[in-house]
């Protein structure tokens, strides 16, 4: 049986008037809690994965001990490894890239994309790490974990209290520069050191890049880097290259000064 053209009507009528109800109570809830749902939405805490950085406090002298302990270069050999099992394997052809002063991380980060993106040439597998980690994106756990502690801006402190990324925070072990240098030294040393168990592993010399055009010789790299390097040199265990400028290409020979001999500063 067919519906009559006034029932018809009725029905679209009706159908209107909800479809009409239900946008205003759709625009009625975006004005009074819309606000509060875009504030969400934009706020950190409303977006999954990211956490606030939560700074942590150690006291300089018992992180000193932890970084002075021979046993830690062997750790962060481990850790090395655990990202990159080449390090520890026959044949491969390491490279340790070193920087100092303002310019000279860009052109080392730029080195060990460029070695670790050609990786395998002329029968040999090639990687380049550096301080920080494997390549330019992972880093060691221990590099991370010296990072989160915040050594140079805790030497910075007033009345006890840091700014960490805009943040105030209460430093329950106050640190002086000498303190923080010396940490940073140390890693930094453990960090040369792991170039013998490397060379031990792969059974060649490791490369050694080193960025270092301005560096003072007072500073972190010739006080301690440089020192480590000119003994593993002498013992055939790494090849030291100098860049001349800061484009020097690490596949090009003539952008390098050869050996700590030719190092760019009288050095200490």
């Amino acid at each position: 049986m067919k519906s009559s053209p006034l029932n018809t009507r009725s029905t679209r009528f009706i159908l209107v008037l909800a479809g009409l109800l239900i946008f205003s109570c759709i625009l009625a809830t975006s004005f009074l809690f819309g606000e509060s749902i875009l504030s969400s939405l934009s706020s950190p805490s409303g977006c999954s994965g990211v956490s606030e950085h939560i700074p942590v406090f150690p006291d300089p002298s018992e992180k000193l001990e932890e970084l002075q302990d021979p046993d830690f270069t062997p750790r962060l050999f481990d850790e090395a490894v655990k990202y990159e099992p080449l390090l520890n394997t026959p044949g491969t052809q390491v490279h340790m890239g070193f920087y100092s002063a303002k310019g000279n991380h860009g052109s080392l980060l730029r080195l060990i994309d460029s070695i670790n993106d050609g990786s395998y040439q002329n029968g040999t597998q090639n990687r380049a790490i550096w301080a920080l980690g494997v390549d330019g994106y992972f880093p060691y756990p221990s590099w991370q974990q010296i990072m989160n502690e915040h050594w140079y801006e805790r030497s910075k402190a007033e009345n006890g209290t840091v700014m960490i990324f805009g943040k105030p925070y209460l430093d329950p072990h106050p640190v002086t520069f000498e303190q923080a240098d010396a940490i940073w030294a140390a890693y930094s040393t453990r960090f040369a050191e792991m170039a013998e168990l490397i060379s031990k592993a792969t059974g060649k010399p490791v490369k050694v890049w080193c960025y270092v055009e301005g560096a003072k010789p007072t500073r972190i790299f010739y006080n301690y880097e440089f020192q480590v390097l000119k003994k593993l040199e002498e013992k055939g265990i790494v090849e030291v290259y100098f860049a001349k400028t800061q484009q020097s290409e690490w596949d090009n020979p003539a952008d390098w000064m050869n050996g700590t001999v030719n190092v760019p500063i009288h050095a200490p």
